[in-house]
């Protein structure tokens, strides 16, 4: 039986951002505001193992990444993300102090998995210099940046830098944390942000 894409509707709540489904839950398509699109295809032999792998496109004027998708009961995986992404996506995601963003990100994402009791991650997103607006139409400078993703332990790490210092570091713990630091010369690319002194936010999932 093939169930058609939009029956994610009886299921799940689908995003304002998502527009119209196409296809079916093996292979389709979603279109997102600002003229993306995600395209998926669900390889069928892992299904019969309890184990899904989907491949997947993102793409849109001035993006275009792939990569595969890895889910079973007991761990979640994406591997082999790569390609660039354009501003245009940071207006798909809510409640952001920037927007009208220049920059570009070129992704090379090896892989980013959680397991119990065990987060891992290896890669890095480079993202060009360029500037932003913030709420108030103020114009805001990005400077070029390098987003490090690696594994220490049982803990997945990124660590975000300018050329010249650490902007900010986020790591996913093996028993079930989120820890995002937020250094001052962070702080200051985000409007509002208060800039005395490290920033700590600790939460569990």
């Amino acid at each position: 039986m093939t169930l058609p894409a939009t029956a994610l509707h009886r299921v799940a709540v689908v995003p304002a951002q998502i527009t119209d489904l196409y296809g079916s839950l093996w292979k389709g398509r979603a279109v997102l505001s600002g003229g993306y699109s995600l395209d998926w295809e669900v390889r069928g032999q892992p299904l019969l193992l309890a184990r899904g792998v989907v491949d997947w496109t993102l793409q849109g004027r001035d993006t275009q990444l792939t990569g595969v998708a890895r889910a079973t009961p007991w761990a979640l995986e994406a591997e082999t993300v790569v390609g660039r992404a354009g501003p245009g996506l940071m207006a798909l995601i809510p409640g952001l102090a920037l927007k009208n963003c220049t920059s570009r990100a070129v992704v090379d994402l090896q892989s980013l998995s959680w397991r119990e009791g065990r987060a891992t991650a290896a890669g890095v997103v480079s993202v060009e210099a360029g500037n932003c607006e913030d709420l108030l139409g103020r114009a805001a400078s990005v400077p070029q940046m390098t987003l490090d993703l690696t594994t220490q332990g049982n803990d997945a790490r990124g660590l975000l830098r300018d050329r010249d210092s650490v902007l900010a570091e986020l790591t996913v713990t093996g028993d079930r944390r989120v820890i995002a630091r937020v250094e001052p010369e962070g702080a200051v690319l985000v409007p509002g942000m208060p800039t005395g002194g490290p920033i700590i936010i600790e939460y569990p999932f």
